[in-house]
């Protein structure tokens, strides 16, 4: 049985987000703010991500 190799693009998608920074004396609202953002973004990735798997499934079922 010959071996098939998955392109890796999809877990391209789902490098980690970093926290943002926090500083003393920083305003809480704008942290609160960057912190919805990053949030935003690693959810954007996990769907990204998602959306890239069900369509390697696809294409592989379908024989590329």
């Amino acid at each position: 049985m010959a071996s098939v190799q998955i392109p890796r693009d999809c877990e391209n998608l789902a490098e980690p987000v970093p926290y943002p920074p926090v500083s003393k004396g920083q305003n809480a609202k704008a942290s609160v703010a960057r912190h919805r953002a990053a949030l935003g973004q690693a959810n954007g990735r996990l769907d990204a991500t998602r959306t890239c798997q069900e369509r390697q499934r696809e294409r592989f079922a379908n024989g590329r």
